[in-house]
């Protein structure tokens, strides 16, 4: 039996996990050596057990998380106390850390802290401002701490806290309309409806659920007005989980860290000549690449070497790098996976990095750059701007 969930609690959810956990649509071994496929699926909604071999598309791998998040996770949360009190944000994250941690975490040993703060929360509401903070007691598996783990229950944390922001925004992901009632948009006369296109972005003051609908009512923020949304075509951009960079580095430091996964020694080929000036716009590119590669790191779930970055004038031209570089820019990394396939990973990168993208595995790198605001999407199905071979 599906149990009922709010349609933005789950539609953030979906969009929380799949961040985090990427979609693979190939099953795969995950690290410990479990056939793995879409959003970190190890059984089917059914209860068979993923196999190495099996394929699904996007959208079916959708409707498993969907599934299993209505029947197998659900559940036992609402044993939480004031559960249906939480709004769409705070269910999310804790579907998000249950998809990690498992369904059963309230009250399982193991998580006495995480189960004593939601009790007090319960009791006390002021108390549910330590949820961030006891998130963070959770960052190990096997007993080692994991920087991808510390980074997911910081977002979690994050999103957590903007439960009483006010102001959300929702972006577009399909082509779609605002409409006066919740029905097909066929039926509406251009006065019950506004039509948006992929990419844009709405202020919303407030959202009330539908019971039984994948339509919320919404409360534009500019103008009071309200409308209903079809949430499957828009992501509330708090859910969408980023990287944040150091805002701060000493680029003397090659041990020092840009974002979570790259040093500076990475960066500057451990070349002191090569450190930017601080507030230049190719420190700002520098901060900025950093926090896309840490993405794909996390994301590809192994380790990743750096053969080229930044490179400035009169170095670029010294080392055979075209007028003009990217890689002189702050904007270019040239990367590889460290121990497996490049070409694999080529593959694997070209549906999910929107910037410029050169295959140089013959030579052992891949060249991402991040020109047009390129950035890297874990869900597959984006195009490079560029492709190239060299």
């Amino acid at each position: 039996m599906a149990h009922l969930i709010a349609p933005l609690a789950l539609a953030t959810a979906i969009n929380l996990i799949e961040g985090f956990e990427g979609v693979e649509t190939q099953a795969y071994m995950d690290a410990v050596g479990v056939p793995t496929i879409c959003a970190g699926l190890t059984r089917y909604p059914n209860g068979t057990p993923v196999r190495m071999g099996d394929i699904c598309n996007k959208d079916v791998c959708r409707r498993y998380l969907e599934d299993m998040l209505k029947t197998t996770y659900v559940p036992p949360l609402m044993a939480i106390p004031g559960w249906n009190k939480f709004g769409p944000r705070r269910q999310a994250v804790l579907l998000s850390f249950a998809w990690n941690l498992g369904p059963n975490f309230y009250g399982g040993p193991g998580f006495e802290s995480i189960t004593y703060a939601l009790q007090d929360g319960a009791k006390k509401r002021e108390a549910y401002s330590r949820v961030p903070e006891v998130l963070m007691k959770y960052t190990k598996a096997n007993g080692v701490e994991l920087e991808g783990l510390k980074i997911r229950r910081r977002k979690e944390g994050e999103l957590w806290e903007c439960e009483n922001d006010g102001i959300m925004e929702f972006k577009c992901l399909i082509s779609s309309f605002l409409k006066k009632a919740p029905i097909g948009n066929r039926y509406l006369s251009s006065d019950g409806k506004q039509g948006f296109e992929t990419g844009e972005s709405l202020r919303v003051a407030a959202v009330e659920d539908i019971a039984e609908d994948s339509h919320v009512w919404v409360t534009l923020a500019d103008n009071n007005e309200k409308w209903a949304m079809y949430m499957p075509h828009w992501q509330e951009e708090s859910a969408r989980p980023s990287l944040d960079v150091y805002e701060r580095v000493d680029w003397g430091d090659f041990g020092a860290h840009l974002s979570p996964y790259l040093t500076v020694g990475q960066v500057l080929q451990y070349d002191k000549r090569r450190r930017p000036q601080v507030g230049s716009q190719e420190e700002e590119e520098l901060f900025y690449i950093a926090g896309q590669y840490s993405l794909i790191r996390e994301a590809w779930g192994g380790p990743l070497g750096v053969t080229s970055g930044y490179r400035p004038e009169p170095i670029n031209t010294q080392a055979g790098g075209r007028p003009g570089s990217y890689h002189a820019k702050g904007m270019a990394l040239d990367i590889y996976p460290v121990g497996e396939s490049c070409s694999v990973f080529y593959r694997w990168l070209a549906k999910r990095w929107t910037g410029g993208l050169g295959d140089g595995c013959e030579r052992g790198f891949v060249h991402i750059d991040t020109r047009g605001d390129g950035e890297f999407v874990a869900r597959a199905g984006v195009k490079p701007a560029v492709i190239w071979t060299y």
